[in-house]
């Protein structure tokens, strides 16, 4: 069973998410927090696996800053904002946070559903609209006055392994190539995908083209 906590100061809104999970039999909510001093109460004394979070919670500042304690006190604990911003930049910072998915309050509940799965077992859930947002946000800040980029330290590996995600080979063939475990690949993926600030792979080849980190 999944456990969920939501967390969100609305309560009709957090009523009728859990009336969506509800009818699950492999999903149940077990707790619903109002405030941020709840939620870091509740998770001191209850296993949670996905927590549904309100970035504005009450503002976007602390729900950022409570994302963050999470992944970093609970990195077992996986974040999904659920939220009714769909600003790229807030998408983001999100992110980099260590949020591993991003929904609009206006998500329905088969996609909820596939996203809290999804994010249990370990991979990131940004939908086709997430992602568009991102795909058309004009990169910004990303060069010096000098024209230089401000590209991410990347150790030999994770360059190895971005040049063999960009040219397409499935993480199978990269680990056969590099000769390591594929566990290792799935993680230089993840490590790309943070230093990069990036959810999912699309992005993550667009902005390493961008800062000009492969051709």
């Amino acid at each position: 069973m999944i456990r969920v906590l939501i967390a969100d100061d609305h309560n009709v809104f957090v009523e009728g998410i859990e009336s969506l999970i509800s009818g699950s039999s492999e999903i149940e909510v077990a707790a619903r927090c109002f405030d941020v001093s709840s939620v870091i109460k509740q998770l001191s004394h209850t296993p949670i696996d996905v927590i549904l979070l309100d970035i504005s919670f009450p503002q976007v500042e602390d729900g950022l800053a409570l994302c963050e304690h999470i992944t970093r006190m609970y990195p077992a604990t996986k974040v999904i904002a659920l939220t009714m911003h769909d600003d790229a930049s807030l998408i983001k910072r999100v992110v980099k946070k260590g949020a591993k998915g991003y929904l609009l309050k206006n998500t329905t509940k088969v996609e909820l559903l596939q996203a809290i799965r999804t994010v249990h077992h370990e991979k990131p859930y940004f939908n086709e609209i997430i992602t568009t947002i991102l795909l058309h946000d004009e990169p910004r800040n990303r060069k010096s006055g000098s024209g230089a980029g401000l590209k991410p330290n990347l150790t030999p590996r994770e360059s190895e392994v971005l040049s063999l995600i960009a040219q397409g080979l499935t993480t199978q063939q990269m680990a056969t190539q590099l000769f390591v475990s594929v566990k290792a690949i799935e993680f230089h993926r993840s490590s790309l995908l943070m230093k990069f600030s990036v959810p999912n792979t699309a992005l993550l080849i667009k902005t390493a083209m961008e800062l000009q980190c492969i051709d």
